[in-house]
């Protein structure tokens, strides 16, 4: 089934349909691989949301993709997450008083961004207690991300207005 304007705006609770979406209209088929990837991802699964756009705006910076960094950090605005949160993840930084388990995901998803070779990273996770399906989850997060900022950067998909 393909994707209607509708359903990325009353999903995605941003009132619009992003750049990131609109530009694929023209091929039902990608903008259908592009959405249900994010939707199944991001607003769905056993991570909080807000900790998964936390973790786009980590791998976006790392990759000097601004698109989605500036689109997440818009995003967990509108979610609520406090301004020096915001801030330090504006800069590349995990925030300070996040809980650890949050802390531990952040970091992660440095290190993924940074060593997407190394199992390294999982391993982290492993000895930190998450669970496989959580692990599963930042994976299939940081995988997602990589392909959304390659997918905006060579589209030079502009900043929504935001």
């Amino acid at each position: 089934m393909s994707t209607t304007p509708k359903e990325i705006i009353e999903e995605l609770g941003f009132g619009m349909v992003p750049n990131l979406f609109s530009t694929a209209e023209v091929n039902e088929d990608v903008q259908t691989g592009l959405w249900k990837p994010f939707r199944h991802l991001v607003l769905k699964g056993h991570l909080p949301r807000t900790v998964k756009e936390m973790m786009g705006v980590i791998i976006s910076r790392e990759a000097n993709s601004l698109y989605a960094a500036q689109v997440h950090l818009h995003a967990l605005t509108l979610q609520g997450i406090e301004e020096p949160v915001i801030e330090a993840l504006n800069r590349g930084e995990v925030p300070p008083g996040v809980p650890n388990k949050t802390g531990l995901l952040l970091k992660f998803a440095f290190d993924a961004a940074r060593a997407p070779h190394s199992p390294a990273p999982v391993q982290t996770l492993r000895d930190a207690n998450f669970d496989e399906a959580e692990i599963v989850e930042a994976v299939a997060i940081v995988g997602l991300f990589r392909m959304l900022n390659t997918w905006t950067d060579v589209m030079a998909i502009p900043l929504d207005d935001l």
